[in-house]
């Protein structure tokens, strides 16, 4: 059977700088590196390691690529982290922000033309003329100048494009905020890929997660790739941040990009939202549809939360669409329990669903394997089944439901065999009858994952030695 991969983001956007114990987040991963391991976890999503401005944005207001003392720790501890990580056969996954530089020292006297936020090449109003300004765009320690940006962004709401500038139709969106890289400009292509380069060899990387893609022309990110994969001469892992419901935007991207970026599937995740507010009212039926994890499932990193959909933590607010507490059990089981995509954990819901993660965790690794039987005909009631491996105790049937108490018709494809909820939101057994099916139940918005009894005891075992 294969290694069902599963991404961790362990950390959130409002995650303290030191724990209770006084540790900052790459000492916390060189600590629990063999724990993550233990969990089922296969990859490890870090956060930007750059030095930002101000240490805002906890690293994303990027300032300096090559000062690796950032928001979450000193280079050296960084270093140590991937160590630790590497050497439980995690791979890591290291944040990159090629765009919106922050804090550089003041330029004088640069022409400047103000224009549409989404669109450069048309000025904001038909009266619009070029002024001159002074703009923070000297990055001395990068050797960058006004010279290697083609815009500016003040704020949310302006974009002032740089004089002598040719302005891309490549890019999705404008950035929102700080200064665009001109990636028509051969020395800006050099000097990323030099920085990519000396990050490889300082610390140890397996991919990236590249930032704010749909701001980005795609060849300026595919041939950074493509650079790093030539120097390392291996596939480096990528995944591109697309914050769009639109899953054409998605495939789109992915064919500008030549099928070598894989892309989060905010469509289903958004979905996600929308059953959490509507209840019983949504068709359940229809969830994968329109979503990146059913059209492309080999490109698709699903996911529930991450640091900018996340629910209240730390005592702080929530950001952006967060999922209600009462759906979160059904949204892993659809993104964990499932063979299609690559599913990525977030540590916000680990924090707040860590029993029921560690079990989907387990039944993810043992449990989704073999033919798989789908029972999305119902509104508010869906489930499936998995007829595991060969010669394993394996099968299992899932039960999701946003209304009343649910039941489905499932084949496991084991005859007279004993079934236990894994989840244990139920206590009696199921057994399937002489052709491998039973009618598995599930509670009230709720979910059940009903696995042979003789899995359900080993299962236990190992969730209790993690604890």
């Amino acid at each position: 059977m294969s290694l069902r991969g599963t991404i961790l983001q362990p950390w959130n956007w409002h995650t303290p700088q030191t724990d209770k114990t006084g540790l900052n987040l790459w000492n916390r991963l060189k600590r629990d590196a063999s724990s993550i391991k233990k969990q089922g976890y296969t990859a490890v999503w870090l956060p930007p390691a750059s030095e930002a401005q101000d240490n805002m944005n906890i690293g994303y207001g990027i300032r300096n690529w090559r000062n690796l003392c950032g928001y979450w720790g000193k280079e050296s501890e960084l270093i140590d982290a991937c160590n630790a990580l590497k050497n439980e056969g995690l791979q890591i996954y290291h944040d990159q922000v090629h765009n919106h530089l922050m804090g550089g020292n003041t330029e004088k006297d640069i022409w400047c033309l103000s224009v549409k936020k989404n669109n450069k090449n048309e000025p904001a109003t038909d009266s619009c003329v070029w002024f001159n300004t002074d703009l923070p765009t000297d990055f001395p320690w990068l050797e960058l100048n006004h010279n290697n940006f083609d815009a500016y962004h003040p704020n949310d709401w302006e974009c002032w494009a740089i004089s002598g500038k040719k302005f891309d139709k490549e890019a999705y969106e404008d950035a929102w905020g700080g200064c665009d890289l001109d990636f028509d400009s051969m020395d800006v292509v050099k000097k990323l890929e030099a920085f990519g380069n000396w990050y490889k060899q300082t610390v140890h990387v397996d991919g990236y997660r590249f930032d704010a893609v749909k701001h980005i022309r795609p060849k300026g990110t595919l041939n950074f790739l493509h650079a790093m994969r030539l120097s390392e001469s291996r596939n480096l892992f990528a995944i591109g941040e697309f914050l769009h419901d639109n899953v054409q935007l998605l495939h789109n991207y992915i064919s500008s990009t030549l099928g070598q970026i894989s892309m989060f599937d905010v469509p289903l995740q958004r979905k996600f939202e929308k059953v959490s507010q509507q209840g019983r009212s949504y068709n359940l039926s229809s969830l994968f549809e329109n979503t990146l994890t059913k059209d492309n499932p080999v490109l698709s990193v699903s996911f529930v939360h991450s640091h900018d959909d996340m629910p209240p933590m730390h005592n702080k607010n929530g950001r952006g669409h967060y999922i209600g507490d009462w759906f979160i059990s059904q949204a892993y089981a659809l993104t964990l329990l499932r063979e299609q995509g690559y599913p990525m954990v977030s540590d916000v819901d680990v924090l707040r669903h860590g029993d029921m993660i560690s079990r989907y965790m387990l039944l993810r690794q043992d449990c989704t394997y073999g033919h798989i039987m789908d029972k999305f005909d119902h509104s508010a009631t869906i489930g499936w089944s998995f007829y595991g491996g060969n010669g394993y105790d394996n099968s299992m049937a899932v039960v999701l439901t946003t209304g009343d108490y649910g039941k489905k018709w499932l084949n496991t494809g084991r005859p007279n065999t004993t079934y236990r909820d894994f989840t244990e939101a139920l206590q009696h057994k199921i057994v399937t009858n002489h052709d491998g099916w039973a009618e598995f139940e599930c509670p009230a918005g709720n979910t059940s994952a009903w696995i042979e009894e003789s899995k359900y005891v080993s299962l236990k075992d190992r969730l209790n030695s993690l604890s």
